[in-house]
């Protein structure tokens, strides 16, 4: 994988993640060169939860699901997972993972439609920050749900080379997988090409972009659906990586 090139596509999740999606495009589409400068690493924090009286895990990041298997957490329940490379991860962990296959409001109606198999108590493994209150909605529904922090997220700041190169337009593109991405990245580059595109994973993502920095003359995309696979086509797709 080539540090810089014409035509690089700028991956921002944090290394690990970044590394494995860059060389998913990569095999997709071997013409496309990406670069891997996380907005955030991830510091995960040790689990020591007696599980026993819960009958399954919710978690909505794949950093939730490292922080079980980095602990050695032991649980024979089912874990309800948001996305598919989450219960992906959770199953090479040794889980019982149900994915949702799509986003926070598909996680809710999983669990719901789950709760005839006897589902009584819940946690929920997650991040310091969340975007979206999905402990309150749960409650709403009226299940019995704990919460507990297993990660948080610390901030990077991107290399001067990135962002002249983001500048001088070798770099035309970025991904944006949250919207708390979104600020991370607009507020250290500030000198964007017109045409410069914003791979973005889910519409509110690209419309938190427009909202936020409507003065920025960008192409914003978001992929069809929100997952890794719908990235992954959204990016192939670009006719910046024609070949």
């Amino acid at each position: 994988m080539k540090i810089f090139s014409n035509k690089s596509l700028l991956i921002t999740r944090p290394i690990k993640d970044g590394v494995v999606f860059s060389l998913h495009i990569k095999k997709l589409k071997p013409s496309i060169d990406s670069i891997c400068n996380p907005l955030f690493e991830i510091e995960n924090f040790s689990i020591d939860r007696n599980l026993s009286k819960f009958n399954a895990i919710i978690v909505t990041s794949s950093n939730a699901v490292r922080s079980l298997i980095q602990s050695e957490v032991q649980f024979s329940g089912p874990i309800f997972c948001v996305g598919n490379s989450t219960a992906l991860l959770a199953k090479s962990g040794g889980y019982r993972a149900k994915s949702a296959n799509g986003n926070t409001r598909d996680l809710i109606e999983l669990v719901k439609s789950s709760a005839t198999d006897g589902l009584v108590k819940l946690i929920y493994f997650r991040g310091e920050r969340i975007m979206v209150d999905l402990g309150s909605a749960l409650r709403k529904e009226h299940f019995d749900l704990d919460e507990e922090i297993c990660y948080r997220k610390v901030r990077c700041r991107l290399p001067n080379k990135t962002i002249e190169s983001i500048k001088s337009g070798t770099i035309v593109g970025a991904t944006f997988f949250s919207k708390e991405t979104v600020d991370l990245f607009f507020n250290q580059v500030k000198n964007i090409p017109v045409g410069f595109v914003a791979f973005c994973i889910s519409t509110e993502v690209s419309r938190n972009i427009l909202t936020l920095y409507p003065d920025f003359r960008l192409s914003v995309r978001a992929a069809v659906e929100p997952s890794m696979e719908g990235m992954c086509k959204l990016i192939v797709a670009a006719p910046e990586f024609g070949d």
